[in-house]
Protein backbone atom coordinates (compact mmCIF):
# COMPACT_ATOMS: atom_id res chain seq x y z
CA UNK A 1 0.00 0.00 0.00
CA UNK A 2 2.25 2.41 0.63
CA UNK A 3 4.85 1.58 -2.19
CA UNK A 4 1.51 2.23 -4.25
CA UNK A 5 1.03 5.52 -2.27
CA UNK A 6 4.68 6.59 -3.01
CA UNK A 7 4.35 5.46 -6.51
CA UNK A 8 1.35 7.88 -7.01
CA UNK A 9 3.20 11.31 -5.19
CA UNK A 10 5.97 10.67 -7.24
CA UNK A 11 3.86 10.61 -10.73
CA UNK A 12 2.13 13.57 -9.55
CA UNK A 13 5.43 15.65 -8.58
CA UNK A 14 6.79 14.42 -12.12
CA UNK A 15 3.46 15.72 -13.62
CA UNK A 16 4.20 19.11 -11.49
CA UNK A 17 7.21 19.64 -13.01
CA UNK A 18 6.35 19.06 -16.30
CA UNK A 19 3.69 21.61 -16.07
CA UNK A 20 5.52 23.90 -14.06
CA UNK A 21 8.26 23.78 -16.98
CA UNK A 22 5.78 23.98 -19.87
CA UNK A 23 4.32 26.89 -18.38
CA UNK A 24 8.20 28.58 -17.87
CA UNK A 25 8.39 27.82 -21.48
CA UNK A 26 5.10 29.40 -22.90
CA UNK A 27 5.69 32.75 -20.38
CA UNK A 28 9.60 32.80 -21.53
CA UNK A 29 8.00 32.45 -25.74
CA UNK A 30 5.23 35.22 -24.84
CA UNK A 31 7.24 37.78 -23.49
CA UNK A 32 10.08 37.27 -25.83
CA UNK A 33 7.32 37.94 -28.46
CA UNK A 34 6.02 40.75 -26.89
CA UNK A 35 9.77 42.25 -26.74
CA UNK A 36 10.68 40.90 -29.99
CA UNK A 37 7.58 41.83 -32.27
CA UNK A 38 8.11 40.47 -36.21
CA UNK A 39 9.30 43.54 -38.53
CA UNK A 40 6.57 44.23 -40.70
CA UNK A 41 8.30 45.53 -43.99
CA UNK A 42 7.02 49.34 -44.68
CA UNK A 43 5.31 48.52 -48.24
CA UNK A 44 2.98 51.83 -48.54
CA UNK A 45 4.84 55.51 -48.91
CA UNK A 46 3.45 58.99 -48.56
CA UNK A 47 3.15 59.44 -51.94
CA UNK A 48 0.34 57.07 -52.16
CA UNK A 49 -1.59 59.81 -50.80
CA UNK A 50 0.09 62.26 -53.15
CA UNK A 51 2.39 64.04 -50.36
CA UNK A 52 6.02 65.14 -51.26
CA UNK A 53 7.84 63.53 -48.43
CA UNK A 54 11.32 62.96 -47.82
CA UNK A 55 13.03 60.02 -46.19
CA UNK A 56 15.61 60.44 -43.26
CA UNK A 57 17.42 59.06 -40.61
CA UNK A 58 18.18 60.27 -37.11
CA UNK A 59 19.30 59.09 -33.84
CA UNK A 60 17.35 58.64 -31.03
CA UNK A 61 19.15 60.27 -27.29
CA UNK A 62 20.74 56.83 -26.79
CA UNK A 63 22.27 56.66 -30.16
CA UNK A 64 20.38 54.52 -32.27
CA UNK A 65 19.69 55.23 -35.75
CA UNK A 66 16.34 55.48 -36.87
CA UNK A 67 14.28 55.90 -39.93
CA UNK A 68 11.80 58.77 -40.65
CA UNK A 69 9.46 60.52 -43.06
CA UNK A 70 9.40 64.26 -43.34
CA UNK A 71 6.21 65.26 -44.64
CA UNK A 72 6.22 69.53 -45.10
CA UNK A 73 3.40 72.08 -45.63
CA UNK A 74 3.86 75.61 -45.57
CA UNK A 75 0.61 76.22 -45.10
CA UNK A 76 1.11 76.32 -40.97
CA UNK A 77 3.99 76.97 -38.59
CA UNK A 78 3.46 74.20 -36.56
CA UNK A 79 4.06 70.12 -37.10
CA UNK A 80 2.56 67.45 -35.77
CA UNK A 81 4.79 63.90 -35.22
CA UNK A 82 2.88 60.81 -35.31
CA UNK A 83 3.99 57.31 -33.48
CA UNK A 84 2.52 54.06 -34.55
CA UNK A 85 1.88 51.27 -32.07
CA UNK A 86 3.49 48.20 -30.75
CA UNK A 87 4.45 45.42 -33.85
CA UNK A 88 3.35 48.18 -36.12
CA UNK A 89 5.46 50.85 -38.04
CA UNK A 90 5.61 54.32 -39.97
CA UNK A 91 3.03 52.89 -42.91
CA UNK A 92 0.12 52.21 -40.79
CA UNK A 93 -0.04 55.86 -39.67
CA UNK A 94 -0.42 57.24 -43.15
CA UNK A 95 -3.52 57.65 -43.10
CA UNK A 96 -3.46 60.21 -40.01
CA UNK A 97 -0.80 62.15 -41.57
CA UNK A 98 -2.70 62.70 -45.04
CA UNK A 99 -5.39 63.84 -42.80
CA UNK A 100 -3.23 66.38 -41.44
CA UNK A 101 -1.44 67.31 -44.47
CA UNK A 102 -4.69 68.75 -45.65
CA UNK A 103 -5.56 70.69 -43.26
CA UNK A 104 -2.33 72.34 -43.23
CA UNK A 105 0.17 70.61 -41.05
CA UNK A 106 3.62 69.49 -41.52
CA UNK A 107 4.16 66.03 -40.10
CA UNK A 108 6.60 63.66 -39.06
CA UNK A 109 6.73 59.99 -39.68
CA UNK A 110 9.07 57.30 -37.89
CA UNK A 111 9.69 53.40 -36.99
CA UNK A 112 9.89 53.34 -33.16
CA UNK A 113 13.62 51.16 -32.17
CA UNK A 114 12.95 47.20 -33.51
CA UNK A 115 10.06 48.60 -35.85
CA UNK A 116 10.14 49.06 -39.47
CA UNK A 117 13.25 50.56 -40.81
CA UNK A 118 14.99 51.41 -37.64
CA UNK A 119 17.47 50.04 -35.52
CA UNK A 120 17.05 48.24 -32.49
CA UNK A 121 17.09 44.62 -31.21
CA UNK A 122 14.20 44.76 -28.93
CA UNK A 123 10.85 46.56 -27.93
CA UNK A 124 9.98 48.67 -24.36
CA UNK A 125 6.41 49.18 -24.42
CA UNK A 126 7.32 53.12 -23.54
CA UNK A 127 10.14 52.40 -21.28
CA UNK A 128 12.63 53.54 -23.44
CA UNK A 129 10.79 54.90 -26.25
CA UNK A 130 10.85 58.22 -25.41
CA UNK A 131 14.64 58.61 -26.57
CA UNK A 132 13.33 57.94 -29.81
CA UNK A 133 10.65 60.34 -29.08
CA UNK A 134 13.06 62.85 -28.08
CA UNK A 135 15.42 62.44 -31.34
CA UNK A 136 12.73 63.43 -33.73
CA UNK A 137 11.48 66.03 -31.50
CA UNK A 138 15.41 67.43 -32.17
CA UNK A 139 15.06 66.20 -35.18
CA UNK A 140 12.31 68.37 -36.90
CA UNK A 141 13.42 71.22 -34.69
CA UNK A 142 16.59 71.43 -36.32
CA UNK A 143 15.00 70.87 -39.71
CA UNK A 144 11.97 72.97 -39.48
CA UNK A 145 12.02 74.76 -36.50
CA UNK A 146 8.33 74.57 -35.77
CA UNK A 147 6.44 76.98 -33.59
CA UNK A 148 5.01 74.61 -31.61
CA UNK A 149 4.80 70.52 -31.74
CA UNK A 150 1.81 68.37 -31.34
CA UNK A 151 2.14 64.60 -31.33
CA UNK A 152 -0.48 61.76 -32.19
CA UNK A 153 0.23 58.31 -30.69
CA UNK A 154 -1.54 54.85 -31.28
CA UNK A 155 -1.31 52.39 -28.42
CA UNK A 156 2.28 51.94 -27.59
CA UNK A 157 2.84 55.39 -29.40
CA UNK A 158 0.13 57.40 -27.80
CA UNK A 159 1.34 55.76 -24.29
CA UNK A 160 5.18 56.72 -25.54
CA UNK A 161 3.37 60.41 -26.22
CA UNK A 162 2.43 60.66 -22.66
CA UNK A 163 5.08 59.75 -21.11
CA UNK A 164 7.53 62.06 -23.35
CA UNK A 165 5.06 65.09 -22.79
CA UNK A 166 5.69 64.82 -19.21
CA UNK A 167 9.21 64.98 -19.32
CA UNK A 168 9.50 68.04 -21.68
CA UNK A 169 7.49 71.38 -22.13
CA UNK A 170 8.54 70.83 -26.21
CA UNK A 171 5.23 68.89 -26.92
CA UNK A 172 2.31 71.77 -26.80
CA UNK A 173 -0.78 69.06 -27.60
CA UNK A 174 -0.57 65.42 -27.37
CA UNK A 175 -3.71 63.05 -28.93
CA UNK A 176 -3.15 59.97 -27.00
CA UNK A 177 -5.23 56.57 -28.95
CA UNK A 178 -5.79 53.44 -26.94
CA UNK A 179 -2.93 54.40 -24.56
CA UNK A 180 -1.97 52.20 -21.46
CA UNK A 181 -1.62 53.58 -18.36
CA UNK A 182 0.62 50.62 -16.70
CA UNK A 183 2.89 48.44 -18.12
CA UNK A 184 2.56 45.82 -15.53
CA UNK A 185 -0.90 45.94 -16.65
CA UNK A 186 -0.99 45.74 -20.65
CA UNK A 187 1.84 43.07 -21.08
CA UNK A 188 -0.60 40.96 -18.35
CA UNK A 189 -3.62 41.25 -20.83
CA UNK A 190 -1.39 40.84 -23.74
CA UNK A 191 -0.20 37.32 -22.78
CA UNK A 192 -3.92 35.89 -23.31
CA UNK A 193 -3.36 33.83 -20.73
CA UNK A 194 -5.70 33.41 -17.73
CA UNK A 195 -4.56 34.77 -14.26
CA UNK A 196 -2.89 33.73 -12.74
CA UNK A 197 -0.69 32.86 -15.03
CA UNK A 198 -0.96 35.81 -17.03
CA UNK A 199 0.61 37.46 -14.05
CA UNK A 200 4.14 35.81 -14.41
CA UNK A 201 4.25 37.65 -18.08
CA UNK A 202 5.71 40.94 -16.54
CA UNK A 203 8.32 38.75 -14.56
CA UNK A 204 9.57 37.46 -17.83
CA UNK A 205 9.97 40.16 -19.43
CA UNK A 206 11.91 41.85 -16.89
CA UNK A 207 13.95 38.90 -16.39
CA UNK A 208 14.36 39.44 -20.45
CA UNK A 209 15.53 43.30 -19.75
CA UNK A 210 12.74 44.95 -19.86
CA UNK A 211 11.70 47.59 -16.62
CA UNK A 212 8.29 47.19 -15.74
CA UNK A 213 8.42 50.26 -13.32
CA UNK A 214 10.44 53.13 -15.24
CA UNK A 215 8.55 55.79 -17.50
CA UNK A 216 5.06 54.66 -16.99
CA UNK A 217 2.33 57.08 -18.57
CA UNK A 218 -0.06 57.13 -15.03
CA UNK A 219 3.25 58.44 -13.92
CA UNK A 220 3.94 60.71 -16.27
CA UNK A 221 0.06 62.38 -16.96
CA UNK A 222 -0.26 64.88 -14.58
CA UNK A 223 2.93 66.69 -15.53
CA UNK A 224 1.83 67.58 -19.47
CA UNK A 225 -0.06 70.76 -18.19
CA UNK A 226 0.12 73.77 -19.41
CA UNK A 227 0.37 71.50 -22.42
CA UNK A 228 -3.14 70.21 -23.72
CA UNK A 229 -3.80 66.33 -23.61
CA UNK A 230 -6.83 64.28 -25.84
CA UNK A 231 -7.41 60.64 -24.50
CA UNK A 232 -9.15 58.44 -27.12
CA UNK A 233 -10.40 55.38 -25.52
CA UNK A 234 -12.55 52.49 -27.22
CA UNK A 235 -15.30 50.87 -25.01
CA UNK A 236 -14.92 47.37 -26.56
CA UNK A 237 -10.71 47.09 -26.73
CA UNK A 238 -9.92 44.02 -25.06
CA UNK A 239 -6.07 44.89 -24.70
CA UNK A 240 -6.40 48.46 -23.00
CA UNK A 241 -9.38 48.95 -20.51
CA UNK A 242 -11.35 52.30 -20.08
CA UNK A 243 -10.27 52.42 -16.49
CA UNK A 244 -6.58 53.22 -18.39
CA UNK A 245 -8.38 56.10 -20.27
CA UNK A 246 -10.19 57.24 -17.39
CA UNK A 247 -6.72 56.66 -14.84
CA UNK A 248 -4.73 58.78 -17.25
CA UNK A 249 -7.26 61.95 -17.42
CA UNK A 250 -7.99 61.72 -13.85
CA UNK A 251 -3.86 62.26 -13.12
CA UNK A 252 -3.76 64.70 -15.78
CA UNK A 253 -4.36 68.61 -15.02
CA UNK A 254 -6.30 70.77 -17.49
CA UNK A 255 -6.57 71.90 -20.57
CA UNK A 256 -7.53 68.03 -21.14
CA UNK A 257 -9.73 66.16 -22.85
CA UNK A 258 -11.33 62.27 -23.06
CA UNK A 259 -13.19 60.47 -25.65
CA UNK A 260 -14.91 57.37 -24.85
CA UNK A 261 -15.79 55.79 -27.85
CA UNK A 262 -19.09 53.27 -27.96
CA UNK A 263 -18.78 49.79 -29.95
CA UNK A 264 -15.20 50.37 -30.28
CA UNK A 265 -12.33 48.11 -30.14
CA UNK A 266 -8.40 48.48 -30.13
CA UNK A 267 -7.36 51.74 -31.88
CA UNK A 268 -10.16 51.16 -34.41
CA UNK A 269 -12.26 54.76 -33.50
CA UNK A 270 -10.65 56.27 -37.00
CA UNK A 271 -13.08 53.58 -38.36
CA UNK A 272 -16.03 53.45 -36.28
CA UNK A 273 -16.10 57.27 -35.91
CA UNK A 274 -14.86 58.01 -39.26
CA UNK A 275 -15.20 61.94 -40.11
CA UNK A 276 -16.23 62.76 -36.55
CA UNK A 277 -12.55 61.25 -35.45
CA UNK A 278 -10.74 63.32 -37.84
CA UNK A 279 -12.47 66.35 -36.94
CA UNK A 280 -11.94 65.98 -32.98
CA UNK A 281 -7.99 65.54 -33.40
CA UNK A 282 -8.25 68.39 -36.19
CA UNK A 283 -9.71 70.68 -33.32
CA UNK A 284 -7.73 69.89 -30.81
CA UNK A 285 -4.90 70.58 -32.83
CA UNK A 286 -5.96 73.49 -34.48
CA UNK A 287 -6.52 74.68 -30.67
CA UNK A 288 -3.55 74.40 -29.14
CA UNK A 289 -0.85 74.38 -32.06
CA UNK A 290 -2.60 77.71 -33.90
CA UNK A 291 -4.80 79.00 -31.61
Amino acid sequence: MIPEKAKILRTAGILLITILILITILSLYISYTIIHPPRRPVTITPSHYLMDYETVTFESLDGLELSGWLIPNNRSSSLVIVCHGHGANKGDVLEAARSLHMNGYSSFLFDFRAHGESEGDFATLGWLEPNDLKGAIAYVKERLNPEKIGVIGFSMGGATAITTAGQTPEIHAVVADSAFADRFKLVSKASRLPPPLSYLMPVFAEIQGMNMRENLPKDHAGKISPNALFIIQGDQDHLVETQDAELLYNQANDPKELWLVPDTPHVQAYLTQGKEYERRILEFFDRYLNG
